[in-house]
């Protein structure tokens, strides 16, 4: 091949390449990024949290989010950060609620990949100061600027009334909301395991979803998040509302629900309730998903057509 032959080949293969390149940053937007949230009544009174830190909660991998109920104070957020900094690559930062006395309510939230912007406790269902207000925290992905609403609750158990009240305020709060929300925590609806569909369970969890405010991120698997041998209900929920209810659900179970774990029954340093934990796949922003992928075809293509001049003036010349 002569030298004429050699450089029209080589020019050409250079445009082939960059018009593969287009097609990649055009089919490549940033991938879309995982969240994972957990919930967990932690017992406070009937546990030790050295105990929940070291053998309920560290071996759970990859949990972005902690929402706790029954905390008993500051050491106990505390030592259960510790847990659930075990074996991940991030460090973790806890918010504590303030209501509840030694029953409060926390959060538990990889620093790394969150930004909490801000917290709030909904005073409004915490009638006479005797429960827990809803903590709720507003946090932003970090990688990509999407914000959200955490929010964790532990409702009445005994106060049947009461509870269903909370429930329907609930309700009316989410609904004037603008982000997404995901709400977790004990919200003691007593789902039958068997038989919740069929009617058999607490009027609150009716009213907390009624019209589809909140939607329940269903486990795989329906298995009783509280040790006892009188009822087979499910206590713990995760819950999503807004635009979080667009998000994929990748998974939703009830932890250590095998029968060979032993979880239950419980002890005087275990919790009674089992963890239950939901993983989404978040959608990227539009403002960062529309940046990353007009920016760069356009400077590819600048590039390509650029070649296609030179390797007309080398056919020229």
């Amino acid at each position: 091949m002569n030298s004429f032959g050699q450089v029209r080949v080589g020019v050409i293969k250079s445009a082939l390449v960059l018009v593969s390149s287009i097609g990649v940053g055009m089919g490549q937007a940033a991938s879309a990024e995982d969240l994972t949230v957990a919930s967990f009544n932690v017992e406070s009174g009937g546990a030790d949290a050295v105990v929940i830190a070291t053998q309920q909660i560290g071996p759970l991998d990859g949990v972005d989010i902690w929402g706790l109920s029954e905390v008993q104070n500051q050491a106990w957020v505390e030592v259960l950060e510790t847990g659930a900094e075990a074996g991940e690559a991030a460090g973790f930062d806890s918010i504590l609620g303030t209501t509840g006395g030694g029953d409060r309510l926390a959060v538990l939230y990889n620093s790394s990949l969150l930004e909490a912007i801000r917290y709030e406790e909904l005073d409004e269902i915490n009638f006479g100061g005797n429960v827990r207000a809803a903590l709720v925290v507003q946090f932003r992905l970090r990688q990509t600027g999407e914000e959200f609403l955490f929010m964790v609750n532990h409702l009445y158990r005994t106060e049947t009334e009461q509870r269903h009240e909370q429930a329907q305020l609930l309700n009316a709060w989410v609904q004037e909301q603008s982000l997404p929300v995901v709400a977790v925590g004990d919200y003691n609806f007593d789902f039958d395991v068997v038989d919740g569909d069929q009617g058999d369970r607490d009027e609150g969890f009716d009213l907390f979803t009624q019209n589809e405010a909140f939607v329940w991120i269903r486990p795989n698997n329906l298995v009783a998040t509280f040790c006892s041998t009188q009822y087979n209900s499910i206590l713990d929920f995760v819950f999503v509302a807004n635009a979080a209810k667009n998000w994929a659900v990748k998974s939703s179970e009830v932890l250590f629900a095998d029968p060979a774990s032993n979880y239950c029954p419980d002890d005087d340093t275990t919790s009674d309730h089992r963890p239950i934990a939901a993983t989404f796949q978040l959608p990227q922003s539009g403002q960062s998903t529309g940046e990353t992928t007009s920016a760069q075809p356009m400077s590819l293509l600048q590039q390509v057509l650029q070649a296609i001049v030179s390797l007309v003036k080398s056919l020229q010349s």
